[in-house]
């Protein structure tokens, strides 16, 4: 009897760490795009500073920082549609398994990853 639930509280701490796993991954993704955030302020920061100090004529140097910060949106925009793909694979997958809490995990996260994605989409048109 004690072996069973031995092995029913096994059971119970990786289902737990799994799921524990599962913010892990959404926790490393905001990380990621929070750095791409970043790096866009800092882009538009050089940008104000260029402005102020030279003027809006200084035409060549503020088309590269335009490129660069074109470039990090591209590259945030694609970042967040591989999360998307990422987590409905995932739910899609928990669901055909049957683990229920997973999917409702996997889920929650494929929508904010979708709404982040869709204020990125607006922010940049």
């Amino acid at each position: 009897m004690q072996q069973m639930q031995d092995v029913e509280s096994l059971i119970d701490s990786i289902d737990e760490a799994y799921l524990n796993t599962i913010d892990d991954i959404m926790d490393q993704f905001d990380k990621q795009i929070n750095d791409y955030k970043l790096i866009g302020e800092l882009i538009e920061h050089d940008m104000d500073l260029l402005s102020l100090l030279y003027g809006d004529r200084n035409y060549d140097a503020m088309d590269k920082y335009y490129s660069t910060l074109r470039d990090n949106n591209l590259q945030q925009l694609d970042s967040l549609k591989q999360q998307r793909d990422f987590w409905k694979q995932e739910w899609d997958e928990a669901v055909a398994r049957g683990d229920s809490e997973a999917a409702k995990k996997f889920e929650e996260h494929y929508k904010d990853t979708i709404g982040n994605l869709n204020s990125l989409i607006e922010e940049s048109a």
